[in-house]
């Protein structure tokens, strides 16, 4: 029988993007994708190295 995964604070991790949010992040830099299917690991790698590179919201 498999373990439900932890939760909590010590278990909490930044909300997972989308596909969705992936695709329109990259096609707004530009980068072909297409509109169903796979996301290359390429994109999907620039889409989160872009993204930490953004300010904490404040509040």
């Amino acid at each position: 029988m498999k373990k439900a995964p932890a939760t909590g604070a010590a278990g909490t991790a930044p909300a997972k993007a989308t596909t969705k949010e992936i695709r329109e992040w990259a096609i707004g830099e530009g980068r072909k994708v297409s509109f169903r299917g796979r996301i290359s690991a390429a994109i999907v790698r620039a889409f989160h190295g872009a993204a930490a590179k953004l300010p904490l919201p404040l509040g």
